[in-house]
């Protein structure tokens, strides 16, 4: 090994063994702990002669109580193995990273802390260093309390499909899934299947012209034509299949990948009660203006919010099968989290006619929430509203708050009001606020960060944490924000 400043490796061992012994108890607890949560230092019994607590946050633990205690009796059941391990005389089985123990502590939660212990041959106590651990075990937690949520959003989301895919197998009435554009059958339950089939076959792929007498062809397929493009359920009367009988349909339009679909209903013609049921869908109003060119999703309301137009862009966007299931809803169905936001928009609009970049937070009808820019005019002649939705091109992006101090800082936030929720701007202006408070800290301590933590009440992880968000790791007094 090369030496350094003409000493080994070893011998640097050796020199740090004898410079051990020439200091007192409270010299040493005071060096190791300027790297450490806590030191304590355990004699030959296992008891605890003396314990260093660099953190006052850690006081409230009372941990100062250990002296005079073995050590472990002062740690959860299942963490006194690991002390005994760690304090035995055997150290070549220890682990890299310690061992991570839990401190039992009356009227709180367990502290958990990961332990690493050194000692010496002529050195009556074996050194114990201790990083906490809180941080990491609040991560910990709220991963498994995500991972459990995600799990459960799964198990509901299954258990749907298998509600539905159940009640679509053991309808009586013949229900056939059609992909719109070529006309082959995405999905039929039984009921079709028995219908329209002379075999056991599976419907999936065929083409829906072959299931259907010649003579009948063209006018089923003009209507299915119609029914992409209609609001209104479209109905034939009539058809013969080419198993011979004649059956009654009601074609109904629906989105699905950005493709209109269209859902069959059948059943045979003589039965004339479900013609009567299927048939008292009663269709609602038409559209006032004409919104399927429009190159944005739109929605046209009237000043109540109710939804008088939509284009398809929209029903793709909020993922509705058809346009049918929008007309008539309140606009709040799909901001309901923001039906202020949405009050506030429409409160703008009495004073000014157009308002552009107005943010807000959509639901759609899958309950999937992405973040959209919305853009709103006002037809006095018509009394109607035409909302333009747009998703946020940069969801993540965060909003430019006026600095402290800046001039005409009022005016700044008053210019955002009307176009961001003020929730949102309560949280970045606490943003603000607490990136300001940190960099006083860092400027009143000359950046020691320990010090720092400590006065702001904060864990030094926590700290750091903060330091990573606000871009601080390298902040420096006096110099103001890292470039």
């Amino acid at each position: 090994m090369k030496p350094l400043n003409g000493h080994s490796g070893t011998d640097g061992f050796a020199v740090a063994d004898s410079l051990l012994k020439t200091l007192d108890l409270d010299s040493i607890g005071s060096l190791v702990s300027l790297g450490a949560d806590l030191v304590i230092l355990v004699d030959r019994n296992d008891i605890v002669s003396q314990i260093y607590i660099a953190g006052k946050d850690l006081t409230d633990y009372d941990l100062s109580k250990t002296v005079g205690k073995r050590l472990q009796d002062c740690v959860t059941i299942e963490s006194v193995p690991k002390i005994d391990s760690m304090l035995s005389a055997d150290s070549s089985h220890h682990p890299v990273r310690g061992y991570q123990v839990n401190h039992k502590c009356a009227g709180k939660p367990d502290l958990p802390v990961v332990y690493s212990a050194y000692s010496a041959k002529d050195f009556p106590y074996t050194i114990v260093v201790g990083r906490e651990l809180r941080q990491q075990m609040h991560d910990q937690q709220r991963l498994v309390q995500t991972q459990l949520e995600l799990e459960a959003d799964y198990r509901e989301l299954k258990e749907a499909e298998t509600r539905y895919r159940t009640a679509f197998k053991v309808a009586t009435v013949a229900y056939v899934m059609l992909d719109g554009e070529r006309r082959t059958i995405l999905d039929a339950n039984p009921a079709a299947a028995s219908l329209l089939s002379s075999t056991s076959a599976p419907l999936s792929g065929k083409s829906i012209r072959d299931l259907f007498g010649k003579q009948d062809r063209d006018r089923l397929g003009d209507a299915i034509s119609e029914a992409r493009h209609s609001p209104d359920p479209v109905n034939l009367d009539g058809i013969s299949i080419a198993k011979g009988p004649t059956v009654s349909l009601t074609i109904r339009s629906y989105r699905e990948n950005g493709i209109t679909n269209v859902l069959l209903a059948l059943w045979p013609s003589e039965q004339d009660q479900e013609t009567k049921r299927q048939r008292t869908e009663k269709p609602i109003g038409g559209a006032a203006v004409e919104l399927a060119d429009l190159p944005e999703a739109v929605i046209q309301t009237d000043m109540n919010g109710l939804v008088i137009s939509a284009n398809t862009l929209f029903l793709d966007l909020i993922h509705a099968p058809s346009l049918t299931q929008v007309l008539g809803r309140n606009v709040t169905s799909w901001f309901g989290g923001a039906a202020i936001d949405i009050r506030v928009l429409y409160t703008r609009l009495l004073d000014e006619p157009c308002v552009r970049g107005f943010t807000s937070t959509l639901t759609d009808n899958l309950s999937a929430e992405s973040a959209v820019t919305i853009s709103a005019r006002l037809n006095l002649s018509s009394n109607t509203v035409q909302l333009i939705v747009a998703p946020q091109a940069n969801s993540g992006e965060r909003l430019t708050i006026p600095s402290p101090g800046v001039p005409d800082q009022a005016e700044g936030f008053s210019a955002l009001v009307g176009k961001v929720p003020l929730k949102d701007l309560i949280r970045e202006s606490l943003d603000v606020i607490e990136k300001i408070c940190i960099e006083a800290a860092l400027d009143h301590t000359n950046n020691n960060r320990a010090y720092a933590a400590e006065i702001l009440g904060l864990s030094r992880q926590s700290l750091y944490i903060k330091l990573r968000r606000h871009g601080l790791e390298d902040y420096r007094p006096g110099a103001g924000q890292p470039n």
